[in-house]
C-alpha cells in the first residue's frame, strides 16, 4: 500500500511482484496446510467417536490411510514443482521487476522542500522538482556514506539518470560546490564544479548478491558448485540451497506421518486442538531446520545432514507414533496425566471446554 499510495507505483505492478513472490511462500504454506487439514479432520472424527466406530467395525488405521496418503503425495508433487521450477524463476522475475521499478520510480522518493532520507547514508533536499523531466532546481546533498569523510554538495541544477545495468542511480549535478571534512587529518576541502556525477545505490540493492543462489535452477547450482570446487572455494552454501530444494517437499510426507497418529489419538480437542498442534509442529520443524542450516553453513555439519535434520527426526517420530496408534497402544509422550506434553494437552481441553460452555 505504501508503494501504491506514497510512491506512485501502479496496483498492477505491485500485484505482479506479489505473484512472483508467491512460490517462495507456498513452499512453506503447502506442507503447513496439509498438516492442519489432517489434524482438523481426524481430530473431528476422534471427538465425535467416529474413529472408535470405524475400529469397532473392523476398519484399521491402515485402511483409512489411502486418502491422507494421496493428499500428502499431492502436496509433495506440488511443492517439488515450486522448489525445482517456479521458485528460482519467481525470485529472478521478482528481482528484475523490482530493479525496473527502482529505476522508474526513484524520483518518487524525492519531494520538494523536504529533507529526504530514503537513500541510506544520504539526505537530499530539493527546492523544485520536475518529475516529468526528472530535473531538480536547487539541490543540497548531505553524504555520510563514509563516516570518516562526510560531504556536503550544493548545486543549482541536477538531473536524475538511471544506470543501464544494475540498480544504481546517477545524479548529474551542475554549477555547484563540494565541501568535505576529513576526520582523520581534521582537514577541510572545498571545490567548485561545473558538472559532477554522483552514484547512489538504493536501499536493498546490497541484497542482490544474496538472492542470486535462490534465482538459479538446479543445473546452474550444480555447475556453480563445480566451478567453485575447481578453484578450491567453499561450496557449502550452494549445497545448502540444493538440499533445501529437495528437503522442503518431504515436509508434506513428514507432516502426514505425524498428523495421522496425533489426530487419531486425541479425542477432545476438535478443531482447536488441530490448529494449535499444527502451529507447534511447524514451529519445531522450522526451528530444527534453522538450527541445522546454521550448523551446516558454519561447517559443524555436512549440508545434507543439517538440512535433512528435521525430516529425519520428525519423520522417525511420526513412524513411531503411527505404529503405536495402529496397534492401539498408549503413547507415553502424549498421555494427559504423565509425559512432557501433559500441560499443553490439558490447556487445549480447558480452552475447548470454555468455547463449548461460555459463561
Amino acid at each position: 500500500m505504501d508503494m501504491v499510495i506514497n510512491k506512485g507505483i501502479g496496483l498492477f505492478e505491485v500485484s505482479t511482484l506479489i505473484v512472483f513472490i508467491l512460490p517462495s511462500l507456498l513452499v512453506l504454506t503447502v506442507p503447513m496446510s496439509i498438516l492442519l487439514a489432517i489434524l482438523i479432520v481426524l481430530g473431528k472424527f476422534s471427538s465425535d467417536s467416529e474413529i472408535v466406530a470405524m475400529k469397532a467395525s473392523g476398519i484399521s488405521l491402515y485402511q483409512i490411510l489411502p486418502p491422507f496418503a494421496v493428499l500428502c503425495l499431492f502436496g509433495f508433487v506440488l511443492t517439488n514443482v515450486f522448489t525445482l521450477f517456479l521458485l528460482p524463476k519467481g525470485n529472478h522475475a521478482f528481482r528484475d521487476t523490482l530493479t525496473k521499478l527502482a529505476r522508474t520510480y526513484t524520483e518518487a522518493n524525492l519531494e520538494e522542500g523536504v529533507f529526504n532520507d530514503a537513500f541510506e547514508g544520504l539526505v537530499i533536499y530539493s527546492n523544485k522538482f520536475d518529475r516529468k523531466e526528472k530535473k531538480i532546481k536547487g539541490i543540497l546533498v548531505s553524504d555520510k556514506r563514509d563516516p570518516e569523510a562526510p560531504t556536503l554538495i550544493i548545486a543549482e541544477h541536477a538531473r536524475i539518470l538511471s544506470e543501464p545495468q544494475g540498480m544504481n542511480i546517477l545524479f548529474s549535478l551542475a554549477n555547484g560546490s563540494i565541501h568535505r571534512l576529513n576526520r582523520k587529518s581534521m582537514s577541510y576541502h572545498y571545490a567548485l564544479f561545473d558538472t559532477y556525477e554522483m552514484n547512489i545505490r538504493p536501499e536493498g540493492a546490497e541484497e542482490e548478491r544474496k538472492l542470486k543462489k535462490k534465482e538459479l535452477g538446479l543445473k546452474a547450482l550444480f555447475a556453480l558448485a563445480d566451478e567453485r570446487r575447481k578453484i578450491d572455494k567453499s561450496t557449502t552454501r550452494i549445497h545448502v540451497e540444493i538440499n533445501k530444494r529437495f528437503a522442503f517437499p518431504f515436509a508434506c510426507l513428514v507432516f502426514g506421518l505425524l498428523g495421522i497418529p496425533l489426530g487419531v489419538y486425541w479425542r477432545r480437542g476438535g478443531r482447536s486442538y488441530g490448529f494449535v498442534l499444527s502451529i507447534v509442529i511447524v514451529f519445531i520443524y522450522y526451528l530444527l531446520l534453522n538450527i541445522g542450516e546454521n550448523m551446516a553453513k558454519s561447517g559443524y555439519l555436512f549440508a545434507f545432514m543439517g538440512i535433512w535434520l528435521p525430516n529425519v527426526l520428525l519423520g522417525s517420530l511420526g513412524i513411531y507414533l503411527f505404529r503405536k496408534a495402529a496397534q492401539e497402544e498408549t503413547i507415553p509422550l502424549l498421555t494427559v496425566k504423565t509425559g512432557f506434553a501433559a500441560p499443553f494437552l490439558q490447556w487445549i481441553e480447558k480452552y475447548q471446554g470454555r468455547k463449548k460452555n461460555p459463561r
